[in-house]
């Protein structure tokens, strides 16, 4: 539920909202130490940050001006299954955030330096978990439905923001495994990261569940970077009745790293908009083994992932135009890696009527394939009597369309979806999914 040069506010605030996540283009040399971003992102999605409520009344630019950021948003996703599924049902779920980020050079503490304060409160029912009991779940902003803490961090950028530091109560999907294109879609499978590494690796977080990291970003040239963290990959520290103030570090430990490259990312580049990245993690839970159904120490992994504007309708400041992403995750262990291969495509829209230009529209795939020695294990399983099923394969489609309203400090987004082999088995018929997705920024 999950982006990429953003700050750690705009990254926060992207995935609540649920929008389409890029920050503005900012002239680099132009922008103060401390808040500017090192390259504006590909095909420039984000929708104007206005607020619902203005200014409140004067509270919110008093404190900007003094280096105090305050975000507040909410988000729903009501959606409904009229045929398919294991039964027909109506769900609503629900994200209230709030975001505090303290700019700590206009606060007169420490150059380069900011603190990001963030909490969540989620409630509602899930549609995949009640009704439909497919894999991956229809609406992004379920899961951690009770009250949490969120964000407790810091960050510093040195050396002319070439290098960033981050360390306190963080979450490695805030920043690896990013595409701005993904936060088009309502879909977990999409939104936020691509979900299929969250199936093989229990220590990667995810907004709301954060946890104790450390990580540093370094760019070599302007168009490029280098990435790595390391994270307490304790699961048990998300469950709800912690409310995200376990603060023990118990392990194990969650490590990844990530280079890019980003054509045309700076201000002055003319050409088409891009992301181009590849990772590798490393997780040293204990896994069962399917083979032996004994515990196992480690596993790992690697992705690709990319962003690429192949048309501009207009000139490159409009950021109307069309693009195309997609993921590619590979778990090679198939004794120990629920779901080995995963992947996600997707074509976006920005602006596409001239009268709406930052509407967006997408269409998108998700697939994940089931390991082998898994399904072995099931079919044993089922020959010693267990009603258990055989999990092959899940692949859903997604059709969606953002309207932006009140100067876009709201949008509706009617929604789409097509599951075909719910829960991988085959046991379950494929399922309709319709709905839409409602976001306010206050």
């Amino acid at each position: 539920m999950h982006r990429n040069s953003r700050v750690h506010v705009s990254i926060v605030i992207v995935i609540l909202c649920c929008t389409a996540a890029v920050v503005r283009s900012e002239d680099i040399s132009e922008a103060p130490a401390g808040t500017r971003s090192l390259a504006p992102l590909p095909f420039q999605l984000i929708l104007p940050r206005e607020h619902l409520l203005g200014d409140w009344y004067g509270t919110r630019t008093w404190l900007e001006e003094r280096g105090v950021t305050p975000t507040l948003t909410f988000v729903t996703d009501s959606l409904d299954n009229p045929s398919g599924g294991k039964e027909q049902g109506f769900t609503t779920a629900n994200n209230v955030g709030l975001d505090l980020n303290f700019d700590l050079e206009k606060l007169g503490v420490l150059e380069g330096g900011a603190f990001l304060f963030s909490m969540s409160y989620r409630f509602g029912g899930s549609l995949s978990a009640n009704y439909i009991h497919n894999v991956f779940t229809v609406q992004q902003v379920f899961g951690g439905e009770t009250f949490r803490v969120v964000n407790l961090a810091y960050l510093q950028k040195l050396l002319d923001d070439r290098v960033e530091l981050r360390l306190g109560r963080i979450g490695a999907g805030d920043d690896f495994l990013v595409s701005p294109y993904n936060y088009v879609f309502v879909r977990n499978g999409f939104d936020g990261n691509p979900v299929g590494i969250f199936f093989n690796s229990p220590g990667i977080t995810a907004y709301p569940n954060d946890t104790w990291g450390a990580l540093v970003k370094v760019r070599p040239t302007a168009r490029t970077y280098i990435m790595g963290g390391v994270y307490n990959g304790d699961p048990s520290i998300r469950d709800n009745d912690k409310h995200g103030v376990d603060f023990s570090m118990d392990g194990p430990l969650f490590a990844i790293a990530e280079i890019a490259y980003q054509p045309n990312s700076l201000p002055g580049d003319r050409g088409l908009l891009a992301n181009y990245k590849a990772g590798f993690w490393y997780d040293n839970s204990r896994f069962t083994d399917f083979n032996t159904s004994e515990f196992a120490r480690g596993n790992w992994g690697f992705y690709i992932l990319f962003d690429q504007v192949l048309v501009r309708f207009r000139e490159q400041e409009s950021h109307r135009g069309f693009g195309i992403a997609g993921s590619f995750l590979v778990s090679p262990d198939q004794s120990v890696s629920q779901m080995p291969y995963f992947f996600t495509a997707a074509l976006v829209t920005r602006g596409i009527f001239p009268s709406r230009p930052v509407d967006v529209a997408g269409l998108g795939v998700v697939f994940g394939h089931f390991s082998n020695d898994l399904q072995n294990s099931q079919e044993r399983a089922q020959q010693l009597g267990s009603n258990v099923g055989v999990q092959q394969h899940e692949m859903v489609l997604e059709l969606t369309y953002r309207l932006a309203f009140l100067r876009s400090a709201l949008f509706f987004q009617p929604d789409l979806q097509y599951i075909i082999r719910p829960g991988a088995t085959g046991r379950i018929s494929d399922a309709l999914v319709l709905g839409a997705q409602v976001g306010v920024n206050f």
